[in-house]
């Protein structure tokens, strides 16, 4: 069996917080401007797959299955590249997303909401499963579910935690874990602001973000080859 690299060294905040704002404007974007269908909140699509399925609206059904099983695909295509080094396959995905958002952009209106829908969240995949990590901790770019629970219990810990070593990173990691759910949000409206104005255009709002995070793994692979 191929051997799973650890996930990358790209792991710090800033890294992390531009990734959130990537995941927050993609979901907005695509929810907004192709048929109310969320690009990375597979919770929310089973959701409303269910729904749609429970009321018969095949169409709505079909909606919300092409971004599934898109993530799916972009799941275990990334699990192929994480047997690449780490540093490696992070600057693969990250060429990729570059690439697929910039050419998403210039798409024109006329382009099947069902096909922009589901490529888009086959990048998005590549994204969250390739970028995990903050130091020691994990959180997720591109929803805040688990990122708020993290948060909360960490804020709570860090004040009963006796330990004065324990409770101070404890409250960094709830630090840390805020400023990215902030960051996501600041995308989403950022996202949700385009959308109407720029169409699919705002898309390209993600490029400058995911171009640092790029030259910032870059430069790490650098520094480790040398």
């Amino acid at each position: 069996m191929p051997k799973l690299n650890p996930t990358p060294k790209s792991d710090t905040l800033v890294a992390a917080i531009f990734l959130a704002a990537t995941g927050g404007l993609l979901d907005a974007v695509v929810y907004l401007d192709h048929g109310h269908v969320f690009a990375n909140a597979m919770t929310g699509n089973v959701i409303l797959l269910g729904i749609s399925a429970l009321s018969r609206d095949w169409m709505q059904v079909t909606r919300h299955l092409a971004p599934l099983v898109a993530f799916l695909a972009g799941v275990a295509a990334s699990r192929l590249l994480r047997t690449l080094p780490a540093n490696y396959a992070a600057i693969s995905v990250l060429t990729l997303e570059i690439a697929v958002l910039l050419a998403a952009g210039s798409l024109p209106r006329s382009f099947p909401d069902l096909l922009f829908t589901a490529t888009i969240s086959f990048v998005s995949a590549f994204q969250v499963s390739t970028f995990r990590t903050v130091g020691r901790f994990t959180y997720n770019s591109t929803f805040v579910t688990g990122n708020l629970r993290d948060m909360s219990e960490s804020f709570v810990t860090g004040f009963i935690e006796s330990d004065r070593d324990d409770r101070l990173k404890t409250l960094a990691k709830s630090r840390k874990l805020g400023t990215i759910c902030i960051f996501f949000l600041l995308g989403a409206m950022l996202g949700a602001w385009g959308a109407p104005r720029f169409a699919d255009h705002t898309l390209w709002f993600a490029e400058p973000l995911l171009i640092v995070v790029l030259l910032t793994v870059a430069f790490e692979t650098k520094i480790k080859s040398e």
